[in-house]
C-alpha cells in the first residue's frame, strides 16, 4: 500500500509513540513490581538504568549504522523490540530476567531512534523543523500514554496486564514492514541528494555539532532535574499534598509537547538557533519565579510557560544536529536523541545528594545556573553548517 508522501511524516510520528510507550510504562510498573513480586528500591532504580542508559549509549552506534546501509525495516524491529520486551515484566519473577526483558526494550528503542529520525528528516523536504518536531511529539505522546495503557491492563488483568504494551507495538511494526519498499525509496532518495551534495562541496560541521551536543547535554540535565525535583519542591516547600505534587508532571509532560509541536516550525521561519536561544533565555525567569514564588497556584500557572520555554529547544537541536552533520544524519540523531540527552539521568544522583545535603530549592538555583551555561553556550552555534554547498550553487549559477 503506497500513501501520499506528506503522509509519511505522521506514520513514523506514530511508530516513535509506539516506540516510546514501553519507556513511558517502565515508571508506572516499578511500583506493581515492588509490592508484587518484592524487588526492592536499588533493584527498581536498576531497570530504569538498563532501559535508559543501554539505550542511549548504543544509539550513535545504530545511526552510524543507519547512515552507511539502507535499512528501514530496523524500525519496525526496533518497535516490535520496545514493546515485546518490557511487556513481559509481568510474567516473569527471576529479577535479571526483568534486567534483560527491560534491555531489550531499551535496545529496540536505540534501533528505532536514529532510522527513525533520519527517515523523518527525508520524508520532510524543506521543513525539517517541522517534521522533526511532529517526529519528536510522537515520543512525548508515547511516553504519556505508556503509564495509563500498562496501569489499565495491570487493574484490569493482574500483573499478566503488562502484555497489553505489546498490541500498539505489534500492529505498528507489521505496518511499518509492509512500508518498506516507499521508505527504503525514501531513504535511497535522500542518499542521493546527499552523494550530489557532497560532490558539491557539503561537508560536516563537527565543531559546531560539538557545541551544540554540548548545549544538549546541559538542557538534557536540566530538563531530568526540572521533572524530578518540580513534585519534590511542591512537597517539600510549598507543602502540598503528594496528589498536587505529582500533577506537577502531568502538566509539564502537556505543555512540552504542545511546544514541541510549535519549536520545529518557528525553527523552520525564524532560525534554529534562535529558537534554542529564546527558548532557554525565557526559561530563566519562568524558574526563578517559581522558585521564589511561596503562592502554590501562581507557581502552578508558571509551570506551563516554563515547561515550554524549555521544550521550544528539543526538536530545533535535533533538526540542527542533522543540519550541521548533514553526511551523518543518522549518526546525529543517535547522539542528539540518544547519548547527550541521557546525561540528566546520569546526573540526577548528583543533584539528589545536593537536594539532600542542601535542600531543594538550592538544587533549583543550580539548574538555572547550569541553564545561563546552556544559553552562553547556544550563542556559539550557528544556524548550520559553515556553508560550503551553498557558495558552490551560488557559483555554479553565476557560471550559468
Amino acid at each position: 500500500m503506497k500513501l501520499k508522501r506528506e503522509f509519511y511524516g505522521i506514520i513514523i510520528s506514530l511508530g516513535h509513540l509506539c516506540a516510546d510507550l514501553g519507556g513511558g510504562a517502565l515508571p508506572a510498573i516499578l511500583p506493581f513490581l515492588v509490592k508484587e513480586k518484592g524487588i526492592t528500591l536499588a533493584a527498581a532504580a536498576g531497570l530504569t538504568f538498563a532501559l535508559s542508559s543501554l539505550g542511549s549509549i548504543i544509539q550513535p552506534v545504530f545511526g552510524a549504522l543507519a547512515d552507511k546501509h539502507v535499512r528501514p525495516w530496523m524500525m519496525g524491529l526496533g518497535v516490535l523490540m520496545s514493546g515485546c520486551g518490557i511487556s513481559m515484566l509481568g510474567f516473569l519473577d527471576s529479577y535479571w530476567a526483568m534486567f534483560l526483558a527491560v534491555a531489550f526494550t531499551g535496545i529496540g528503542s536505540a534501533l528505532f531512534h536514529p532510522d527513525g529520525g533520519r527517515m523523518a528528516n527525508y520524508v520532510a523536504g524543506e521543513r525539517k523543523g517541522r517534521g522533526i518536531s511532529n517526529f519528536s511529539v510522537g515520543g512525548n505522546i508515547g511516553g504519556a500514554a505508556g503509564p495509563i495503557l500498562v496501569v489499565f491492563g495491570i487493574t484490569q488483568f493482574g500483573m499478566k496486564g503488562t502484555a497489553v504494551l505489546a498490541i500498539p507495538a505489534f500492529l505498528m511494526a507489521l505496518f511499518l514492514f509492509s512500508q518498506t519498499k516507499q521508505l527504503t525509496a525514501f531513504a535511497q532518495e535522500g542518499n542521493r541528494n546527499n552523494a550530489a551534495a557532497i560532490a558539491a562541496g557539503q561537508t560536516d560541521d563537527w565543531k559546531n555539532f560539538s557545541k551544540l551536543t554540548a548545549v544538549v547535554i546541559l538542557r538534557s540535565i536540566v530538563n531530568m532535574g526540572m521533572t524530578t525535583f518540580i513534585p519534590l519542591f511542591w512537597l517539600n516547600v510549598l507543602m502540598q499534598p503528594a496528589e498536587i505534587s505529582s500533577i506537577t508532571t502531568t502538566i509539564i509532560s502537556i505543555a512540552g509537547a504542545v511546544s514541541t509541536l510549535i519549536g520545529g516550525r518557528l525553527a523552520d521561519r525564524f532560525g534554529f538557533n534562535r529558537v534554542i536561544r529564546t527558548g532557554l533565555v525565557c526559561f530563566i525567569p519562568c524558574l526563578a519565579i517559581v522558585i521564589l514564588c511561596r503562592i502554590p497556584m501562581l507557581s502552578t500557572v508558571m509551570l506551563v510557560p516554563m515547561a515550554m520555554f524549555l521544550y521550544l529547544a528539543f526538536s530545533p537541536c535535533v533538526a540542527l544536529g542533522q543540519k550541521l552533520l548533514p553526511n551523518h544524519v543518522g549518526l546525529a540523531s543517535g547522539i542528539t536523541m540518544g547519548l547527550a540527552s541521557s546525561f540528566g539521568g546520569v546526573a540526577s544522583p548528583l543533584l539528589g545528594k545536593l537536594g539532600d545535603a542542601q535542600g531543594v530549592p538550592t538544587v533549583m538555583w543550580v539548574l538555572v545556573g547550569i541553564t545561563v551555561l546552556a544559553c552562553i553556550g547556544s550563542f556559539t552555534v550557528p544556524n548550520g553548517p559553515q556553508a560550503h554547498q551553498p557558495v558552490v550553487k551560488k557559483e555554479a549559477s553565476q557560471k550559468v
